[in-house]
């Protein structure tokens, strides 16, 4: 359990823990759709978890009590630039739920997951539009030293 102050600054407690379960991952979708938008419904957000779980794909989250307030998707994997790594997808703190400490705890704990799994570095996905998250993760500590490019491969007909 983590303390923090949530929400109109009141003393509560999250647990950071990873979501496996169908009940669990849809618990997820609230927050986590508030990120991706693009998922449509729980029941699509979840089967593509559960796909995803396949490549490595784990889903860790902040919850307080019942309610999921954060939720981070991330892999470990390797690559030739960077080495063993902990990747993270998403990262989302619920809207009421910012200022509190709770995204710290969660990038804090990742870290820990990082090295746990003997990775050399935390790599953190931040589209570039997204200026909130960049600020957060640069006062966070993390360096803004990579540029990705995206090309759409969608065929037109």
């Amino acid at each position: 359990m983590v303390s923090c102050r949530w929400p109109s600054h009141t003393v509560c407690r999250f647990e950071l823990r990873h979501m496996h379960t169908r009940e669990e991952l849809f618990a997820c979708f609230p927050v986590i759709s508030q990120l991706r938008h693009r998922l449509g419904d729980a029941a699509s957000w979840v089967m593509r978890a559960m796909d995803m779980k396949v490549e490595g794909y784990r889903v860790f989250a902040a919850c307080a009590g019942p309610r999921v307030v954060a939720v981070a998707g991330y892999r470990v994997m390797e690559n030739l630039r960077h080495g063993r790594l902990l990747y993270v997808d998403d990262l989302v703190t619920a809207a009421d739920a910012r200022g509190e400490g709770i995204g710290t705890a969660i990038l804090d704990a990742l870290a820990d997951i990082g090295r746990d799994e003997c990775c050399e570095r935390m790599i953190v996905n931040a589209a570039k539009a997204n200026t909130c998250a960049r600020r957060f993760l640069k006062r966070e500590g993390l360096k803004d030293l990579t540029v990705g490019f995206i090309k759409s491969l969608e065929t037109t007909p």
